[in-house]
């Protein structure tokens, strides 16, 4: 679920939007650089795929956006800056771990939407790996190079990682609604 909050997103003139996120209400969220928005275009034809994130804490949200809006948190530029915020920011604790993401695939009139949910965003990235690597090596994958959404045997990770408190939740209605 690592995803670079500075990074625009790809192919798309995505924006901030407001959403009913599952736990949270009607919250803006941001968009991400997530890999999905690549692959998932190539993989299954879809042409657009975004990929949004908030914070438990509306504030922190909106911080972290307007860092990226400013282009403070790029890595390539002013890294003494991006150091110093980095400090200041691990200092200050707003708000709790909480998170959601959510991501939506839209191909003319069709829409598909889920949300995870949950907390600790760099443990549910590491749970997601955790689940791709014992799959992976209890079976015989086939040969190659393959994305998540490629391997049928890998299908059910939203709901296993429900298990471990990451909660899936299929979004009805349209982007941004």
């Amino acid at each position: 679920m690592a995803g670079d909050l500075d990074a625009g997103v790809a192919g798309a003139t995505a924006d901030s939007r407001r959403y009913v996120m599952p736990g949270y209400g009607r919250r803006t969220a941001h968009p991400l650089d997530f890999s999905d928005q690549h692959s998932l275009r190539r993989t299954l034809g879809v042409p657009r795929v975004t990929t949004r994130m908030c914070l438990d804490s509306a504030f922190s949200t909106a911080l972290l956006a307007g860092l990226r809006r400013l282009g403070v948190l790029r890595a390539d530029r002013r890294p003494a800056l991006r150091r110093l915020i980095t400090a200041a920011l691990s200092r200050v604790h707003i708000g709790g771990d909480g998170f959601a993401i959510r991501v939506d695939a839209v191909n003319g009139d069709r829409h598909a939407a889920l949300a995870l949910t949950g907390n600790g965003q760099s443990r549910a990235t590491a749970l997601v790996a955790a689940h791709v690597t014992r799959t992976v090596l209890a079976g015989v994958p086939p040969t190659g190079v393959h994305h998540i959404d490629q391997l049928p045997a890998l299908a059910g990770i939203p709901e296993r990682l429900a298990a471990h408190g990451i909660l899936p939740h299929t979004m009805p209605g349209r982007e941004g609604a």
